[in-house]
């Protein structure tokens, strides 16, 4: 329950105010995982991997990948020690998730097919796993593979909701939208990643406002490089807004790198004067 609050809280207000308390309460499930026995030892463990893992998201939006490294591999460990088949595929799914950020082509790949070997899962943990391939076949260039990955993770994902709770519910449509947005940008079809992100933000839920900043950054990097500044400058003055207000080091880092490349092409645009002037008062990510 209390897990389920903070990713809540998380999406409104950011990462920085949710890390010490996921940190907290690690402590205290580890030590009750330490003094139990069997059955209750194993679901302790269990509770442990999934803290673990959260908070690993927590550091990597806060620009701490080192640490974000460190909790993923215990949050992995944590799962095939307690024979937890599905969230092994998880796991290895977001260790894809992070190498494509880092573009690295072959790891984004290895570890798709590792989480697709680890077990089979509810289909929205298995359309989360086609995603990475998706990525890892975008960084490629491989159009096709990644055409038909993400239809596989539409077709997965038809019909589902995100209660919130489940593993992988945050897999709807609307983030299939948004991540093949994400490999259309990458495969130098900027009009068709921004029909992709705007898809998915029309859809994106109000309770989720680090992810809508993020995407609204993305959005303004595919106008940016389809040549639209003025809808690039806005997209991302709105996502500059909410990255500040849940206080992302990803989104304010992305919309950085958009406002410089706005400057660098479109230095005399309106919109862009605007974005300058805005990130030149923002505190920058470290």
């Amino acid at each position: 329950m209390l897990r389920s609050v903070l990713v809540e809280s998380d999406n409104r207000v950011g990462a920085a105010a949710i890390l010490p308390t996921a940190r907290q309460q690690i402590g205290h499930i580890a030590g009750f995982r330490a003094a139990a026995r069997g059955d209750l030892h194993d679901a302790f463990l269990r509770t442990e991997e999934r803290w673990a893992e959260f908070a690993g998201w927590l550091s990597d939006d806060l620009g701490d990948r080192v640490a974000g490294d460190w909790w993923l591999a215990q949050a992995l460990t944590m799962a095939q020690e307690a024979g937890d088949a599905e969230f092994t595929t998880y796991v290895f799914a977001r260790m894809a998730q992070r190498a494509a950020e880092a573009t690295d082509r072959d790891r984004v790949l290895g570890l798709a097919r590792a989480a697709g070997c680890s077990g089979n899962g509810r289909g929205q943990v298995r359309a989360f796993v086609a995603l990475q391939s998706a990525h890892g076949h975008a960084i490629a260039g491989n159009t096709a593979g990644f055409q038909a990955a993400v239809d596989d993770a539409h077709h997965l994902v038809a019909g589902a909701v995100d209660d919130g709770g489940s593993l992988g519910s945050f897999c709807t449509t609307a983030y299939v939208w948004a991540q093949e947005g994400d490999g259309w940008h990458r495969l130098g079809r900027p009009r068709a990643a921004v029909g992709c992100f705007n898809r998915a933000l029309d859809a994106w839920p109000d309770s989720y406002r680090r992810e809508r900043g993020l995407y609204l950054a993305r959005t303004a990097a595919a106008y940016a490089a389809a040549g639209e500044p003025g809808r690039a400058a806005a997209a991302a003055l709105a996502a500059l807004e909410l990255g500040r207000l849940t206080r992302s080091a990803r989104t304010t880092r992305e919309v950085t790198a958009v406002g410089s490349q706005l400057t660098a092409v479109f230095p005399t645009e309106s919109g862009v004067a605007d974005l300058r002037a805005a990130l030149a008062a923002s505190p920058q990510p470290t």
